[in-house]
């Protein structure tokens, strides 16, 4: 018997890529390296776009991605070591994709970091639960301490020397390479800065994302093991986490929006204080991600199947990609010719849109096939790991 297509995941999924284009948006359309930090933040209009791109989006959906590229972990293993070839074919895929996109369209790519975790994965997924939660937990912990301390030493550091008339050096020499390249240079030119800065900024990505990444993906896989997303899950779990997320997830998140707002009007910008609201943005945002998941799911069963949500999120990594080709394009001086053009709050609203007319795209696709194009072309590139009996 065919088991039924759990929607929640599909839906979860979908709305996780409406977050990933709007904090993505401002390193095509910005700037490459600060994104909406370079925009004029004394306008009001900009200032709020980045605001609540902070508040709301950075952090929040690229963990919720995480989380369920860890539980959708279940659809291919299985519980299985038989299927251990298959899996490593998807992360390989995962690899080739990754470095693609990260060249020729994204410098922020999180497909190759995937495909190394997931093989990263595969020694703990046959592991039992306490093992599991222990990596998790431990990891979370490590990551959180070395962060914070991180932050609470800049800034420390910056009060020392501004007692001393100091402060401490600013290292921002060669990397606006790929800003000049998307402003006046062709294609292949902005591929070879962009290659250059991804070189330079993927281990910083390795150590700032990447013990979350994994985090994500081990709770995917311990909620996988309960079906917790399942159709029928747990509504009261569900309540709580969203009671729960939002009552203590937003008002970190919004404490941490704050301090980055302010700290960018300042007339004496603080990277101590930019430290601390990015530790408060980025530990504390798996609370806040959680309370979505929590009000997803109970919306979710008031309002049905969420039709444009749970296609987008069955195309997830053709929207993923088609979403870095447009932006590409239109802020590229090879195509549209937009970058560091446009407004804040008009980048914003581009990137809503690009994510709405793909998520249209994809219901209309689900007509006459039941995945996207690079979804299917994924599933093939695994099946070819695995061994011909």
């Amino acid at each position: 018997m065919t088991k039924t297509r759990d929607a929640f995941p599909d839906i979860l999924r979908g709305f996780a890529l409406l977050g990933i284009a709007m904090v993505n948006v401002q390193y095509f359309a910005v700037d490459t390296v600060s994104g909406f930090e370079s925009a004029d933040l004394t306008s009001g209009s900009n200032s709020a776009a980045a605001f609540v791109v902070m508040f709301i989006f950075q952090s929040k959906f690229y963990l919720l991605f995480s989380f369920l590229f860890g539980y959708s972990a279940q659809y291919v293993l299985r519980g299985e070591q038989v299927n251990k070839r298959r899996w490593i074919g998807r992360a390989v895929g995962l690899l080739v994709l990754g470095f693609i996109h990260a060249v020729f369209f994204f410098h922020g790519d999180i497909l190759f970091l995937y495909g190394v975790f997931a093989l990263v994965l595969l020694t703990l997924y046959f592991r039992s639960e306490r093992i599991i939660r222990g990596w998790a937990r431990g990891t979370y912990i490590v990551i959180g301490v070395l962060f914070s301390v991180l932050a609470l030493l800049t800034y420390v550091g910056e009060l020392f020397l501004a007692s001393k008339g100091k402060t401490l050096p600013s290292e921002t020499a060669g990397l606006d390479g790929l800003n000049q390249a998307l402003a006046t240079g062709g294609f292949l030119e902005a591929a070879v800065a962009r290659f250059e800065l991804w070189l330079a900024f993927a281990p910083q990505g390795f150590l700032v994302q990447g013990p979350l990444v994994i985090v994500a993906l081990l709770v995917g896989v311990l909620v996988a093991r309960k079906d917790g997303l399942a159709n029928g899950a747990d509504s009261k779990l569900m309540k709580r986490m969203a009671i729960w997320g939002l009552a203590i997830g937003l008002p970190l998140q919004l404490l941490a929006a704050i301090v980055y707002i302010i700290n960018l009007q300042a007339d004496a910008y603080s990277l101590g204080l930019s430290l601390i609201s990015l530790a408060i943005n980025f530990l504390t945002a798996p609370i806040l991600s959680a309370g979505y998941v929590g009000v997803l799911w109970l919306l979710s069963q008031r309002l049905g199947g969420m039709v444009l949500l749970s296609a987008a999120g069955r195309h997830s990594l053709t929207i993923y990609l088609s979403q870095s080709l447009i932006f590409s394009f239109l802020f590229s001086a090879w195509g549209a010719g937009l970058f560091a053009d446009l407004d804040a709050w008009l980048t914003a609203a581009i990137a809503a849109l690009v994510w709405l007319g793909l998520s249209l795209l994809a219901v209309v696709n689900l007509k006459f096939r039941d995945r996207g194009p690079m979804e299917t072309f994924l599933t093939n590139f695994s099946k070819l790991f695995v061994r011909k009996s």
